[in-house]
């Protein structure tokens, strides 16, 4: 884990194309605008992009420190440290959600009869070979994985048209209650799930091959990504309509089951929940990286590996503790995640990291001027 590894451009174009998607296709996404959540998501794409080049602009001015390092640059030895600390937390406790999500996604389409700690352990058992193999090798992982889901999706889609479930109808009216609903909807919710999750990628940015990269290429993938999300969206409204979308637990599996066509192509749904498990598992994987690279970096592990037996066991076990059921865990995500966490974890610590970055930056030019 500690010896210097490297990420292409396409690599990383793909991590954060199915980091971006990885969980969020599991749900209906910005539902409070009802109808216009598409426009919504729009909103929080630009939203999500204006975060990233702030990771980016921090990444240009400490391109090969990870967020744990340059925050103790910035903000000092001790305060620093405590900083790194808590977004260690923050990687292993997000890490943990993921899980639980697909844990919950698993028992109830799939497996009725196991447990949830059961589904826990077998994924995060892969996730822990999986960089135990190396990051290289997950990288690699990431370039099938995306040609796959890129083609299921696109097949899936054309199935749903074929079978004639589309109604454009159900988007109908549009801005009914005006853009006050879109942008409340948007902000913090959509915005912070799952785009502003891409502060994982200030702990990746400092191993691609070119520096470029960051912006080049992690730009386009994730407006790729958030259209890719938003063409969902309008799919599965279209198809349910925004009352069924609401009660749906997972609209696109909802949306995917009514494809039947000739009696022959039926029964999707199947596919789709060993797509998004596919997802889940690089998104997991992803969050489980940077809190065992950020954890060997913060207390000077030399053989940073060892880390992932007891980060994995922790995962596993806040994934089952953390809510007694799926609609306390839904509601958590609703009510805490994104305003305890998010919003200072994800904007107003980087946001205020770069501020006071440039000025130390300006006071250290000007007393070498002097």
């Amino acid at each position: 884990m500690n010896r210097k590894l490297t990420i292409s451009g396409f690599q990383f174009f793909c991590i954060i194309y199915l980091f971006e998607i990885g969980s969020s296709s599991l749900i209906a996404l910005a539902t409070a605008s009802r109808q216009d959540a598409w426009l919504s998501l729009l909103v929080a794409i630009v939203c999500g992009c204006l975060l990233f080049y702030v990771y980016i602009k921090l990444f240009e001015m400490f391109p090969d420190l990870p967020l744990t390092k340059y925050v103790q640059k910035i903000l000092g030895k001790y305060v620093g440290k405590i900083m790194a600390v808590v977004y260690i937390l923050y990687f292993i406790y997000i890490g943990g959600r993921v899980l639980r999500d697909f844990e919950e996604l698993l028992v109830i389409s799939l497996y009725n009869s196991t447990s949830l700690i059961s589904i826990g352990i077998l994924m995060i058992f892969l996730v822990m070979y999986a960089i135990y193999k190396g990051f290289e090798v997950f990288a690699r992982v990431n370039e099938f994985s995306f040609y796959m889901i890129m083609f299921i999706i696109i097949t899936v889609i054309g199935f749903e048209v074929i079978a004639k479930l589309i109604k454009i109808d159900n988007l109908r009216p549009t801005l009914e209650s005006g853009w006050l609903p879109v942008f409340k909807a948007a902000f913090p919710l959509t915005v912070t799930f799952p785009f502003g999750e891409i502060i994982t990628l200030a702990m990746l940015m400092p191993h691609l091959k070119k520096k470029e990269y960051a912006m080049k290429v992690g730009l386009p993938a994730m407006i790729f990504a958030g259209l890719t999300l938003t063409t969902l969206t309008v799919v599965n409204i279209s198809i349910l309509g925004v009352d069924v979308l609401e009660r749906a637990s997972y609209p696109i599996l909802t949306a995917v089951s009514y494809i039947n066509i000739a009696n022959f192509i039926q029964r999707l749904d199947s596919l789709i929940v060993i797509v998004m498990v596919l997802g889940g598992f690089i998104k997991i994987s992803v969050f489980f990286f940077c809190a065992v690279h950020g954890a060997g970096d913060l207390f000077g592990i030399k053989k940073s590996d060892t880390l992932t037996y007891p980060i994995g066991v922790i995962i596993v076990l806040i994934s089952v503790w953390m809510a007694p059921n799926y609609l306390e865990h839904y509601k958590e995500g609703l009510d805490f995640v994104p305003f305890y966490l998010h919003i200072p974890l994800q904007m107003i610590i980087p946001i205020a990291l770069l501020i006071i970055a440039i000025i130390q930056k300006k006071v250290s030019g000007k007393e070498k001027a002097a």
